[in-house]
């Protein structure tokens, strides 16, 4: 074999490598998508974020394929790059519990009870729901009253600071974001996920898009 012929070989075996290492990546957009885009990507968006965004168009939650996902928008992709990046840097801060329950940054809008049975009730703090032990009786015994149980529903307010009685630990719902083109598109996890799996189902969502 000669001296040629290997270095042929390696490079074909490099490529390869190459090629396969960025099969499961998915390639970044310099497109600049609009709100039509989005819906037509299949995202089901429900309400603002109270929270303002320097140089957002525009900030949404709502839910893609039964997950609560939330998009930022920006008129250029480079606006993206810096100001939204620190964006969702911020709404997905997540820290160590120091005082009472709370395990998320300062500018973070919307959080979830995670740690015990509640959290997967899907409470938020955003038109977080009083939690349902609060009617429950001995050993969790659900206590039939109708005139609480049908009651007008009680929400907290999301700046409230306080916490939830049976909440142990209250986390930014969004673990993890994107950026793609000119959004930022954050996505909640499901149970077992970490943050590529998180990543990975973003990635996958922008598929859909034109």
């Amino acid at each position: 074999m000669t001296i040629m012929t290997k270095k042929y070989i390696t490079f074909v075996l490099i490529s390869s490598l190459v090629i396969l290492g960025c099969t499961d990546r998915l390639v970044s957009s310099n497109k600049v998508y609009s709100m039509q885009d989005i819906a037509s990507a299949g995202f089901k968006l429900k309400k603002d974020f109270d929270t303002e965004f320097p140089e957002a168009t525009d900030s949404k939650w709502g839910f893609f394929k039964g997950r609560e996902v939330a998009i930022l928008r920006y008129p250029t992709v480079d606006l993206a790059n810096t100001s939204g990046e620190t964006a969702g840097l911020e709404q997905t801060e997540k820290i160590e519990v120091i005082e009472k329950n709370y395990a998320f940054g300062p500018k973070v809008e919307r959080t979830m009870c995670r740690g015990d049975r509640a959290a997967t009730s899907g409470q938020v703090a955003s038109g977080l729901k009083l939690n349902v032990r609060n009617s429950l009786g001995f050993e969790d015994v659900l206590i039939i009253n109708k005139s609480k149980l049908f009651e007008k529903e009680v929400y907290l307010n999301p700046y409230d600071r306080s916490g939830l009685q049976n909440c142990p630990r209250r986390e930014p719902i969004y673990l993890a974001f994107i950026t793609y083109g000119n959004l930022i598109i954050l996505g909640e996890p499901m149970p077992g996920d970490d943050s590529e799996a998180i990543i990975k189902f973003l990635e996958e969502s922008t598929l859909k898009l034109p």
